[in-house]
C-alpha cells in the first residue's frame, strides 16, 4: 500500500487539516481532518488534491500532488469521478433544457392569456 499525506489550509481557526491519500492496487480512499472530511461527504481539500490541484496544500510536499494525479486514473475512484463529471455535464445540460422550456412555458402562457382576452372582447362586441 502506498500512502501520501498533505497538510492543507484551514478557513477557520484550525491551524490546518491533513489530507491523507492511500492506494491499494485499484483502490484509492482519500480522508480529510476537516470537518467535512468523513464518510458520505465530500471536502474540497481532498477533491482538489484527487484532481491534482495543490491549491490548499501548505506541506512541503505539493509535487506529490501530481503523483496522487497519477494513481487516481487507474483506480475505482478514478471511474467514480469520471462518472461523475458526465452527471454534472448532463445535468448542465437537463438545467439549460429546463430554462428554455420554462421561457417557452411562460411565453405559451402569455400567448394564451392573450388570446383568452381576444375571445371575451369579440363576444362582448
Amino acid at each position: 500500500m502506498q500512502e501520501l499525506s498533505f497538510r492543507v489550509q484551514a478557513s477557520n481557526d484550525t491551524p490546518h487539516y491533513t489530507v491523507t491519500i492511500q492506494k491499494d492496487e485499484h483502490h484509492l480512499t482519500a480522508h480529510c481532518s476537516c470537518e467535512n472530511g468523513g464518510a458520505n461527504a465530500l471536502c474540497k481539500h481532498r477533491l482538489s488534491i484527487l484532481a491534482g490541484k495543490a491549491k490548499w496544500v501548505i506541506s512541503d510536499n505539493v509535487a506529490d500532488v501530481k503523483r496522487v494525479l497519477s494513481w487516481v486514473a487507474w483506480t475505482d475512484l478514478g471511474e467514480a469521478i469520471l462518472k461523475a463529471t458526465h452527471a454534472q455535464k448532463r445535468l448542465k445540460e437537463a438545467e439549460k433544457e429546463l430554462e428554455k422550456a420554462t421561457a417557452q412555458c411562460k411565453a405559451a402562457e402569455e400567448e394564451a392569456s392573450a388570446a383568452r382576452d381576444a375571445l371575451i372582447h369579440a363576444m362582448n362586441d
